[in-house]
């Protein structure tokens, strides 16, 4: 049986963190400044998160290879650099099932494998693979706190 751990593991903003799972991976990066992302619904609405310096960028992939690994550090590089923004799929869309990752931001992400990829506006929870799911991730000073049973990650320069 799994053992859910909290560990803080320090990044900083030219440093991206990949919590690894076995069908799937997470790649973590921080905002680095004030800025802005914008998220447009199904409702035909914008939604506007406000990110602070410490706040995270997150993409979840849901395959574990150098492939998934590149296609993480250009989707991060269109969010934090490029200011591009999320769309969200209305629920029963068939495109969900064809989205090779997805993205949320803010000072806190809950991972769960029990979500429809690329439905959800909420910043505060994205899809992820089986085993990375039920993880916790916080934003913090220098940071970030990872609480759940995830058995590899590792930083890297992004």
């Amino acid at each position: 049986m799994p053992v859910r751990q909290r560990r803080s593991i320090r990044i900083t903003g030219d440093e991206i963190l990949f919590l690894i799972g076995e069908s799937g991976e997470l790649g973590i990066l921080k905002a680095g400044e004030k800025k802005q992302i914008f998220i447009g619904t199904p409702d035909k609405e914008e939604i506007v998160a406000f990110l602070e310096p410490e706040d995270i960028i997150a993409v979840s992939a849901f395959e574990n290879s150098k492939k998934a690994e590149k296609g993480i550090r250009s989707m991060l590089y269109l969010l934090r650099e490029m200011n591009f923004p999320i769309t969200v799929l209305p629920e029963n869309h068939p495109t969900s099932r064809r989205l090779p990752m997805v993205v949320a931001a803010g000072n806190y992400i809950n991972l769960s494998c029990n979500i429809v990829p690329g439905t959800h506006p909420e910043q505060d929870i994205l899809c992820a693979c089986d085993d990375l799911s039920d993880t916790q991730i916080t934003a913090s000073k220098g940071g970030v706190e990872v609480e759940g049973t995830v058995k590899k990650f590792k930083v890297e320069k992004f």
